[in-house]
């Protein structure tokens, strides 16, 4: 009678270590599918559709200091992009890609004043206006 006992004791605790590693496969398979999945997931990445990424900046501080400033020489190479006038916080104008306040000057170009409808600079010493629209410029000619 010992002897069945003793079996049935060690049958039941086999068992027990079979629901043991039974149950700790079950958790290792799953969190083994889980964690690797989410631990190394791709990048989320942007379909453009050939539009602009809206998470890039338009404005950095690389833009700020471009270098189609440097050799402009004459009014007809400067390009005002855009006018954004603010007299009170203060108003900033984009010539060539390159964003600028009134008081900076790059290169031989230095803004005197932004105005709603262009900008009054100084260039190479001559101090000149340019409109932020051009066919203005011509209707005056």
């Amino acid at each position: 009678m010992m002897n069945f006992d003793k079996f049935r004791k060690e049958l039941v605790s086999s068992d027990q270590n079979l629901i043991r590693i039974f149950f700790l496969w079950i958790l290792f398979f799953t969190f083994g599918i889980i964690i690797p999945v989410g631990a190394f997931a791709d990048e989320p990445s942007y379909q453009s559709h050939e539009k602009r990424d809206p998470f890039t900046p338009l404005v950095t501080t690389s833009s700020r200091q471009s270098p189609g400033l440097m050799s402009i020489e004459r009014i007809d190479d400067l390009v005002v992009e855009g006018v954004v006038y603010d007299p009170q916080k203060g108003s900033v104008v984009i010539l060539n890609g390159t964003v600028l306040k009134e008081g900076e000057e790059i290169g031989g170009v230095k803004i005197k004043k932004i105005e709603k409808n262009g900008v009054r600079l100084v260039l190479n010493g001559a101090e000149t206006f340019k409109s932020l629209y051009q066919d203005d410029m011509k209707g005056k000619s």
